[in-house]
């Protein structure tokens, strides 16, 4: 529930970080206050002693409310350099956070999905109502998929400057189905391929399985992969494919720049190295307009992109697909040998309608304002909690925020006490194949901020600063 008082508190900050307000400053009577938001003299009242309760102003007889600090600002990651161009081998994802997906209670921090709540099927269901009761489609199945979703997904890519024709796109079942096929088609056992640490870790025991050799190149959470170090390792190693998250990266949430990610394509095409990259959150931005991705610098299919509907849409419609170009066909023989040929035509069909009525678009600009608010109210909780020491992401899109905590703190070992008090965090080295990362950990702030989420971040910040949990 959002009390109103706490709509008095943001505004207030809100006005502290454009620079309106500043330490000394008298902040508006409550009257006028309550002239400008509409909300009671009572409710700003409250507001104002709430902020005088956290230490941001002080009362003067006679006079109102002074500001005398301002909120604290998170500590931004320096331009340094972590990178590794020695092959390292996987470990497995640690059998207790397995375990703590499973836990409700555990989800709002440590949950590798967004926020279940966020998503608004009921249009979605009634237009799969309407196909299971209409007659069975007619015809053969096509093994890339239903042609009208094809063809949507191929208008949707061209709004971010990714041309396509539908017989470029393969549908899968999930997005990690799309890399599974990527990663059968392009890859043989012995394999070397390099990817982000930190990286999205559902895609690391995937290229275990496949015994690929790995080589990992840092993926800043300010500025993402290096194009100089990225050359660098291309030019230096005899890399089959390198697997990339451009757009709101996960764990960091950092987007490349358009410059970075043109560098990037350019370097892979010249020592031939095929860029499998990972899309499942471009659509996530919080500002206006499309993000860009490493497909829309691509001019000779050097770039593979998958993605799925798991994110935008819902996990329940989570249909994935690939942009493969000239290399389509490669991939359907790989689906044919993997049994990676998808039965579900009649989900195919109800999602192709949904998106041919524009109702995706309306649902996206929802969702990314909810995710928008969500984010930004835990970056200020967690400016306002953990110590001083820390260093958190500026996340462009997505839902997760990476956090560094000091050198003392292990995030492998914080699990245990956290799960103690229902907390859950994903501990840094499960992003990376070298167990890197011990004391990272990231955090999923999509859920909503109720009085208990607020008071999970606070036992976060307690055991990072070596305080007991409460």
């Amino acid at each position: 529930m959002t009390y109103l008082y706490n709509v008095v508190v943001e505004h207030i900050r809100k006005r502290i970080d454009a620079g309106t307000l500043k330490v000394g400053d008298r902040l508006p009577s409550v009257r006028q206050l309550s002239q400008t938001t509409g909300f009671s003299t009572v409710t700003v009242h409250h507001g104002y002693e709430l902020l005088e309760s956290q230490g941001y102003c002080a009362a003067r007889p006679r006079s109102g409310f002074y500001l005398t600090r301002s909120p604290p600002q998170l500590r931004d990651f320096p331009l340094d350099d972590e990178s590794s161009a020695e092959p390292v081998s996987i470990q497995d994802v640690p059998r207790s956070l397995l375990l703590a997906w499973q836990r409700r209670a555990l989800e709002a921090f440590g949950a590798p999905n967004p926020s279940e709540d966020l998503y608004d099927c009921s249009e979605l269901d009634r237009t799969m109502r309407r196909i299971l009761r209409g007659r069975r489609p007619g015809g053969e199945d096509q093994a890339e998929g239903d042609r009208e979703l094809r063809e949507q997904i191929a208008r949707r890519a061209a709004q971010r400057g990714v041309l396509s024709r539908s017989q470029d796109i393969v549908i899968t079942g999930s997005a990690m189905q799309g890399f599974n096929l990527c990663l059968d088609a392009f890859t043989d056992p012995g394999d070397v391929i390099l990817i982000e640490s930190p990286s999205y870790f559902p895609s690391l025991s995937a290229i275990k399985r496949r015994n690929l050799r790995v080589v990992e190149i840092y993926s800043h959470p300010k500025t993402g992969t290096d194009p100089d170090q990225f050359r660098y390792l291309v030019s230096n190693n005899r890399i089959r494919v390198a697997l990339l998250m451009a757009n709101h990266h996960f764990p960091t949430g950092v987007t490349y720049g358009e410059e970075a990610m043109q560098r990037i394509v350019a370097a892979a095409q010249k020592h031939d190295v095929t860029i499998i990259e990972n899309d499942m959150l471009g659509e996530l931005n919080y500002g206006k307009g499309h993000t860009p991705s490493l497909k829309k610098f691509d001019a000779g299919d050097t770039v593979i992109q998958f993605s799925s509907f798991e994110y935008s849409l819902s996990p329940e419609y989570g249909l994935g697909w690939v942009i493969a170009g000239k290399h389509a066909r490669r991939l359907l023989a790989a689906s044919y040998l993997g049994g990676y040929l998808t039965s579900d035509r009649r989900v195919q069909r109800a999602v192709a309608a949904y998106l041919s009525s524009r109702s995706l678009d309306r649902n996206l600009r929802g969702l990314r304002d909810n995710l928008a608010a969500r984010m930004d109210r835990g970056l200020r909780l967690l400016a306002d909690s953990l110590p001083v020491d820390c260093s958190v992401s500026r996340p462009a899109g997505g839902f997760m925020c990476w956090v560094r905590a000091p050198l003392r703190f292990s995030a492998s070992s914080a699990i245990s006490a956290l799960h103690r008090h229902d907390v859950g965090i994903l501990p840094g080295p499960v992003f990376s194949a070298a167990q890197s990362f011990e004391n990272f950990f990231a955090l999923n702030l999509s859920c909503p901020w109720t009085s208990e989420n607020q008071v999970k971040i606070t036992r976060i910040a307690r055991l990072i600063a070596g305080s007991p949990v409460l």
